[in-house]
């Protein structure tokens, strides 16, 4: 019986060797450091495979606990390749992202994320471009736990006495929920815990 391949996977042939060839292009993520913490005096900070790691257990518990909000499988899967662009790319601190080149690096994200699954699938660049879009739930749910992941790791660093981290509990923009109230409430639980009003 011939095999039955998905509009979106590529035929069988030399896929473990690819596979062999991604997580050989992956490999460094557990060495690159995030970079913001980096820049402020956090020695040895997480990785962005940590992060990755961690948000894909935050997409996990929420899409299991709001089943009827969120395809999990497509949630997880954009958690999973939301930041493997960066083996190639580095991580990029946001300000200097968002000011200088934010077009070009989602541009040159999609690029590598196609070009890391193409012997494999083309499923996880066209979620990863729905990731950017920011449209379905899905998508908004990740976008919102990066954004919380984040924070609660700073709200973590913080309690270690760790880095300059201040600045990060004054822009809104690191409390964005994109519109989703179960992501509105984590946000301010991390308030809470950190003890101050949520950013407006």
């Amino acid at each position: 019986m011939a095999e039955i391949i998905s509009k979106n996977e590529k035929p069988n042939e030399g896929f473990e060797e690819s596979v062999l060839g991604l997580f050989e292009e992956i490999h460094p993520l557990d060495q690159v450091a995030r970079a913001g913490y980096v820049l402020r005096g956090i020695a040895s900070p997480e990785s962005v495979s940590a992060h990755s790691h961690f948000m894909s257990l935050l997409t996990l518990l929420f899409a299991d606990r709001y089943p009827d909000m969120f395809d999990k499988d497509k949630a997880l899967t954009m958690a999973l390749i939301h930041d493997l662009p960066e083996a190639v790319m580095m991580d990029i601190p946001m300000p200097a992202s968002d000011a200088y080149f934010s077009e070009s690096k989602r541009n040159a994200e999609s690029g590598i994320l196609r070009k890391m699954f193409g012997n494999i699938t083309d499923r996880y660049a066209e979620l990863f471009e729905e990731l950017v879009r920011a449209e379905t739930p899905e998508a908004k749910l990740v976008l919102g736990l990066d954004k919380a992941q984040m924070m609660i790791k700073i709200l973590y660093y913080q309690k270690e006495g760790r880095g300059r981290l201040d600045e990060f509990w004054l822009n809104p923009k690191n409390f964005r929920d994109y519109g989703l109230e179960p992501v509105s409430r984590l946000f301010d639980e991390i308030c809470k815990a950190k003890g101050i009003a949520r950013p407006k």
